[in-house]
């Protein structure tokens, strides 16, 4: 299986005058000192992941709040106060509950703009991609493929890999895994989750991740192993019957087990069957020996019945 194509950065840009900006001194005079590295958190999340944005929860202030040492209450004023000043688009924080800036966007696809090719999402943009030949806008399925001068071979590869992409509508898929198990803070985390989606497709891991929700499951390693076992029993699902609840141990037998067990309820069924022709007989014999008692009881003061007689009436 080839590797997912890689979607954030490895290191972000960060102006020698940071710390002159009037929005920024805005809010380090609202937040404090500690929003300083709170803000610097935020775009190292914004650059890693997605690049150009960043789904805004509850989760996501307490990993920061962790990482950093401060209060949740502290991440949460830092990030309101950037929106008043404008240092994170208002309108789409409301609308979506996404962070990002027009110049983050600008500096995340200029950075990546030798790349053969990026995805994004066209709710989320506040400038033009199209002057970028590499973009693949996940939304609305329209591709813009790279133009260049390579073998009509290689350019089928290349929109093969970008439908495929397109096709697993991975955004969606992580939304919902964002939204109900955590913010994806981790690169290796976010190649692992692709995986899946690859291997088991979009409806199986979204039904995995309701699985975990349910159990109260909230890691990848619980969704990874429910489907390994719904891949194991031939994805046996429908749309309108939810699988059976799957535990730790049902991750773990073997086809050994399985076997078994079948042997184990076709020996049961061999026993009932045979205890039934116990029975039956055991009525027979009964009868018999009834018939037997009506022969020996025809000596009445009347004379003897002649046995032939006796067997015909019976």
């Amino acid at each position: 299986m080839a590797r997912p194509i890689k979607q954030g950065l490895d290191y972000f840009p960060l102006d020698v005058g940071f710390l002159h900006d009037v929005k920024i001194r805005r809010i380090m005079r609202a937040c404090g000192i500690q929003s300083i590295p709170v803000l610097i958190s935020l775009l190292a999340n914004i650059y890693r992941n997605e690049g150009y944005f960043l789904r805004w929860s509850n989760d996501m202030s307490f990993l920061i709040a962790d990482e950093l040492g401060v209060s949740e209450g502290a991440v949460t004023a830092t990030v309101d106060k950037a929106v008043q000043v404008d240092f994170f688009n208002a309108n789409m924080y409301e609308k979506y509950g996404v962070l990002t800036s027009e110049g983050i966007q600008s500096r995340f696809f200029e950075a990546v703009s030798r790349r053969k090719e990026v995805r994004y999402d066209a709710r989320f943009l506040l400038l033009n991609v199209n002057v970028y030949n590499n973009s693949v806008n996940v939304y609305n399925n329209s591709v813009n493929v790279y133009n260049n001068q390579q073998s009509k071979v290689k350019e089928s590869k290349v929109k093969n890999k970008q439908q495929l992409y397109i096709n697993l509508n991975m955004e969606e898929v992580m939304k919902v895994y964002q939204d109900n198990i955590h913010p994806i803070t981790s690169s290796i985390e976010k190649d692992k989750l692709v995986d899946l989606i690859e291997t088991h497709g979009t409806e199986h891991v979204q039904q995995a991740i309701e699985e975990a929700v349910i159990h109260n499951a909230h890691n990848l390693k619980y969704i990874t192993a429910v489907l390994e076992a719904w891949q194991a029993k031939g994805y046996q699902l429908t749309s309108k019957q939810k699988p059976k609840a799957i535990t730790s141990d049902d991750s773990e037998r073997s086809q050994s087990y399985i076997e078994f067990m079948a042997r184990r309820k076709a020996h049961k069924a061999a026993q009932k069957g045979g205890q039934v022709g116990h029975a039956d007989r055991r009525s027979d014999e009964l009868h018999q020996g009834s018939a037997r008692g009506d022969i020996r009881d025809t000596n009445t003061a009347d004379g003897p019945r002649e046995i032939k007689t006796i067997l015909d009436d019976i």
